[in-house]
């Protein structure tokens, strides 16, 4: 089997910059595996449409399928490992329950567990643009990152108001690896209602280990505390924790860097 990751995103313009930063910083090396990019160009419902009456369905056939996928003469065989990220997208259905969607989502995660079988789902909350949400100042990262599903259409503006680090092109290893202790934090803390200004890979490596489904926990949470209550989300960003999920605790400590969150009650993510 090649050694060739397949990244597939539901868009192409904030996506498509993500990847290359994604590639440029941290696969760009020798005897790094090899990554490529396809677009699916639809929302997760439409995946999960596409998908729901056979699940024995090849992903990399399915996006074939789908205008500018990028990867015409790919096979599943070439490749190593898929991971798919997609939006949470809630606010564009408004013909079904929270409790409907989410049994969707589940259903997703549950059949994209795995990058090495038909590969392993990750979810922005709520979008994409979550990677920016962060400011300078470590305490502020926190602020305003509670997002009602109604305000999904103004998160890109709510972003724009609430980041330092909008030019993602302009993202090096350091800006990635504030963003993987940013995201490890609130993720911590959404699953375990708990905040820690230094947590140790020890702490956290249970979410990455085999048969565990971080995607799984992140969204039963995010569902039980925030969707399923008051109809929002906490903004989280999957792609640092890919990252940390890939590289493992070697490169979770070359995270540990001075400019970590401190100080902060968390109490958004309780």
């Amino acid at each position: 089997m090649n050694n060739i990751i397949l990244l597939i995103f539901e868009g192409e313009t904030i996506e498509d910059q993500i990847f290359n930063s994604i590639k440029t910083n941290f696969f760009s090396y020798p005897k790094s595996n090899i990554i490529i990019k396809s677009f699916y160009c639809g929302e997760i419902f439409q995946l999960w449409n596409e998908i729901k009456d056979d699940t024995d369905l090849d992903i990399v056939e399915i996006i074939k399928e789908r205008p500018n996928s990028n990867i015409d003469n790919l096979n599943r065989k070439n490749v190593s490992e898929i991971h798919l990220f997609f939006d949470h997208d809630a606010h564009s259905r408004s013909f079904e329950t929270n409790k409907e969607y989410n049994e969707k989502i589940q259903s997703l995660l549950d059949i994209f567990n795995n990058e090495y079988e038909a590969g392993k789902l990750w979810i922005s909350y709520p979008m994409a643009e979550a990677l920016k949400h962060f400011k300078t100042n470590p305490n502020d990262c926190f602020n305003d990152t509670r997002i009602l599903i109604s305000d999904y259409i103004n998160y890109k503006n709510i972003v724009s108001k609430n980041s330092d680090y909008l030019d993602i092109r302009k993202y090096d290893p350091t800006v990635w690896y504030k963003l993987v202790i940013i995201n490890t934090q609130r993720t911590f803390c959404l699953i375990s209602n708990d905040y820690k200004d230094n947590i140790e890979y020890g702490e956290i490596k249970d979410w990455f280990e085999e048969n565990a489904n971080i995607t799984r926990m992140i969204h039963e949470k995010q569902f039980s505390k925030f969707i399923g209550i008051n109809n929002e989300v906490a903004a989280l960003s999957p792609f640092p924790l890919f990252l940390l999920y890939y590289f493992g605790e070697p490169f979770y400590n070359n995270c540990k860097i001075e400019e970590q969150t401190k100080n902060c009650s968390f109490g958004c993510y309780k």
